[in-house]
Order: structure tokens, then C-alpha cells, then sequence
């Protein structure tokens, strides 16, 4: 029989998610928590398994699809001993099922009518393109998934093997670091080859073709005596210039702007900014360096600057507070769940370290390491990205010097530091030296935090890492 696997509630106020990867076909054989398919919520991306072993009846989703909570996400031929009760669809099953293709026949049969008019459907190319396996799959990759697959053809990568580019009619994948050098520079990202895992264009694949056409563009010159005149040069359009499109806000992106206008449009945000000597930081982390990786883990600046928050925030605790939405009680929390903005595959993330107070320079670091290593790879779970208590934003890792951060609602404070620069500054005896100095730039909430205290909180996390030997006294 046919059972529905209806898509469960996430949690977290989301409704709905968009369709990365399915990692079956129509038709194929799967066993129990064998990945179906990898979704991805305004937090992270997330591999759904199957519950139980049968074989893929239908997808009612293909990729770059945005699927609601609650609905059909595939349907299983499972054994006949299995029960509708056994999945979230529950009692409703085989109804729920019939209920929604009868609904949706209207538009399938539309989509399918419009597939039958393309020189490239999956009709076409099954009768006239047969003679070839990777002809077969080139041609259902292209077109709907509702499309049954051909039992010939084994388009399944093992493990180990090659993994295949996603292909989403009219999207490519690209993050937004890299979207944003293709607009500076009039590129195209659909006529561009990705170098990266799953076909993920690169931001130095799009600097190739920045470089190629810059090459173009000086080897013609209008007064080339090849025949074309000025004339005909000027009618020579860029066709990257042209390629202007509009794309959905959704995922990560949608989620921040939320976050974003919520946070600006009810907090009063002020601003403090200073800077932070950091020569004897430097060498305390260049002799710990060797010890850290013999462990395996790098350590950055970041664990000194969490622990020396998280000091700071002990004889603070305003900073480490939250103002209910209403403004009528405010909630001091003795936990440090100290957050960083870590640029994700998926988008901008600000997981968390928690319980700060409580925990090593070492733990720190590796519980960041582990962090930062599953964002990068979109396998982040929920639970690190709530329940921050303050956040720190590394502008200076990307190049950065000065910045007035956002806060991240509902906290009361965030801090971006700077790029370390090597300045020189005057002595108490007039002599020049020369120093490395970071910039900070604290953003409060000014109904709470007023801004005396927050210099003072600044002056105090300042001096643990401009000292960092004074932080020994209290460290337990």
C-alpha cells in the first residue's frame, strides 16, 4: 500500500522549507533511515530518513521547491504490515494521499501538457534519445520528477564516488559573497562552471571569467583593421550587462531580513567604539599555538575574546540581560551563551557557545572548531543557534575595520571587531612606538544599557585582553 510521509513541524515557527537534494528516485528501493531528502529551513539544512523500508511511489516536490509543514513530501509502498499510524501522516494516509493528487491533478496535467511541448521533455528524449544511458539521465534530470524513471539506468553515486552538480532549472549555486562579485563585475553565474562540491561556483571561478573578459575587452580595440568599424564596435553589447533577474528571498536570507528590521525598528541602538592593544594577546596565542594542534584544533583570537566576555559579563550582568517584548520585565540571565557569526554555504548563521562561564580556553576552541566545521557544511543543529545571551561579529577575519553591528534581537548587546593593524601611537614620554591594535564597535540596547556602563563593561573585557595573564585570577 501507499503511504504518505507528511513533512513534520519542525518547530521554531517555521512553515516551510525548500527542496536541496533528493537523494532517491521514483521507483527506488530504500530502507529504514536511509536519507530521502535534504531540506533546508530559514536555520540550516536537514537530511530527512526514511521511516521505514519500501519503495519511492511519488515525490511530490522537485528540487528548489518550497514544501509547507503538514503536506504529502513523498508517498512509500510500504509492506502491507506497515499501518498508516506508522507515519506522521497518521490514520489519513492513503486518504491523505488520493486527496492530495486529486487536488493537484489539474496542475500536474498542466505541467505535464507544457513538458510535452519542449523539444527536451522526457517523452522526447525516452523515444528518441534511448540509445544511451547518460542520454536518458541527462534528459530526466532536466525535466519534472514526476517523470518515471528508467529501471536501466543507475543514476544513484555511491559513496566515495563522484558527487553529481545540482541541477534547479534557473538557479545556481553560488553564496552570496559570490553572487555579489558576479553583479560588481556584469558576470552571468548561469554561464559559469562551478568548481565546487555539488557544481557550487567559487569565487575564484567567477574571478577566471572576470579576468577573461577584462583580456577580451583589451585585445579589441575599435580601430582594428579586421573590418569592423566604429560603428559596428558601439552596437556590440555586453550580454552580462543584460542579464538582470529577480530571485526569491527565502532560507537564510528571508530569515535575517526578518531578524534584522525586528531588531532595528524596536530597539534604540547606540553605539561605542575603542581600541584594543593587542601585542601581548599576540604572543600568548603564538606560544599556545603548538599545544592547541597537537590536539587538533587551531586557535584563533576568538576563544580569548569569548572567555574575556564572558569575564566581563560577571561584573555586568545588565550587558548579559533581555527586555521582553512589552518592556515591562527584564530577565538576567548567569548563563554565557556567547554567539558568532559564522558565513555558512547556507548564509549567515550565529550559532552559540554555551555556558562560557564555564568552560576552558581549550573547550572553547574545540566546541567552536566543531561549530564552525558543521555550518560550513550545512549540518547544524537547531539547538546551537538558539538561546544566545550577546554576540560577537569577526568583521576584521574578512578584511574589516570598522563597523556599527545590529543587534541580535531579542539580546541587549553585540560587539564587531576589526581587522588587527600595526599603527603607531604616542608614549607617555612622547615617542612614537609602533603597536597592533584591533577596533571595537559596541552596538547596546539604550532602554536597558546606558552608555557610561557600557564603557565601563568596555574597558574591563579591554584590559583582560590587552593583560591576558590577568584573566588567571579568574579562571576557575
Amino acid at each position: 500500500m501507499n503511504i504518505d510521509f507528511i513533512l513534520p513541524d519542525i518547530g521554531e515557527g517555521i512553515v516551510e522549507c525548500e527542496i536541496v537534494k533528493w537523494n532517491v528516485k521514483e521507483g527506488d528501493v530504500i530502507a529504514e533511515d536511509q536519507s530521502v531528502v535534504e531540506v533546508m529551513t530559514d536555520k540550516a539544512v536537514v537530511e530527512i530518513p526514511a521511516k521505514h523500508s519500501g519503495t519511492v511511489h511519488k515525490l511530490y516536490y522537485k528540487q528548489g521547491d518550497i514544501a509547507q509543514v503538514h503536506s504529502p513530501l513523498f508517498a512509500l509502498h510500504a509492506s502491507d504490515h506497515i499501518s498508516d499510524a506508522d507515519f506522521d501522516g497518521g490514520a489519513s494516509g492513503n486518504s491523505h494521499s488520493e486527496h492530495y493528487n486529486s487536488e493537484n491533478h489539474n496542475s500536474e496535467h498542466s505541467r505535464s501538457d507544457n513538458q510535452s511541448s519542449k523539444p527536451h521533455s522526457s517523452d522526447d528524449s525516452s523515444s528518441n534519445k534511448a540509445d544511451t544511458q547518460a542520454t536518458e539521465l541527462a534528459s530526466n534530470t532536466s525535466t519534472n520528477i514526476d517523470v518515471q524513471p528508467d529501471a536501466n539506468v543507475n543514476d544513484k553515486w555511491q559513496d566515495g564516488d563522484f558527487d553529481p552538480p545540482i541541477t534547479i532549472p534557473g538557479k545556481v549555486l553560488a553564496s552570496p559573497a559570490v553572487r555579489r562579485i558576479a553583479r560588481e563585475h556584469e558576470i552571468d553565474l548561469q554561464a559559469v562552471s562551478g568548481s565546487g562540491k555539488k557544481g557550487r561556483i567559487l569565487k575564484h571561478d567567477v574571478s577566471s571569467v572576470s579576468s577573461q573578459n577584462k583580456a577580451n575587452t583589451s585585445s579589441y580595440t575599435p580601430s582594428s583593421t579586421n573590418g569592423v568599424n566604429s560603428g559596428a564596435c558601439a552596437s556590440i553589447k555586453n550580454p552580462a550587462s543584460e542579464s538582470s533577474y529577480t530571485e526569491k528571498v527565502r532560507g537564510i536570507r528571508a530569515a535575517m531580513a526578518k531578524q534584522m528590521v525586528a531588531s532595528v525598528n524596536t530597539i534604540p541602538h547606540f553605539t561605542v567604539s575603542d581600541e584594543v592593544r593587542m601585542d601581548k594577546l599576540i604572543a600568548l596565542r603564538q606560544s599556545l599555538k603548538p599545544m592547541f594542534e597537537a590536539k587538533g584544533i587551531k586557535l584563533s583570537f576568538m576563544p580569548f575574546f569569548v572567555k574575556a566576555l564572558s569575564l566581563a559579563l560577571k561584573e555586568f550582568p545588565i550587558i548579559n540581560s533581555q527586555l521582553n517584548d512589552d518592556g515591562s520585565e527584564l530577565t538576567y540571565f548567569n548563563h554565557h551563551n556567547i554567539g558568532f557569526a559564522v558565513d555558512a554555504k547556507i548564509g549567515l548563521l550565529v550559532p552559540n557557545v554555551k555556558g562560557v562561564e564555564n568552560l576552558s580556553l581549550f573547550e572553547i576552541a574545540q566546541q567552536m572548531h566543531t561549530t564552525i566545521e558543521q555550518a560550513r557544511e550545512g549540518k547544524l543543529g537547531g539547538e546551537v543557534l538558539k538561546g544566545g545571551t550577546i554576540s560577537i561579529s569577526n568583521i576584521g577575519a574578512i578584511g574589516g575595520i570598522n563597523a556599527t553591528p545590529v543587534i541580535n534581537k531579542p539580546e541587549a548587546a553585540i560587539v564587531a571587531l576589526g581587522k588587527t593593524q600595526k599603527l603607531p601611537r604616542f608614549a607617555d614620554d612622547g615617542s612614537v612606538e609602533a603597536h597592533h591594535l584591533m577596533t571595537v564597535n559596541w552596538s547596546g540596547d539604550h532602554r536597558i544599557i546606558d552608555g557610561a556602563t557600557m564603557v565601563r563593561f568596555n574597558n574591563l573585557w579591554s584590559s583582560f585582553l590587552e593583560e591576558p595573564s590577568t584573566m588567571l585570577m579568574h579562571l576557575k
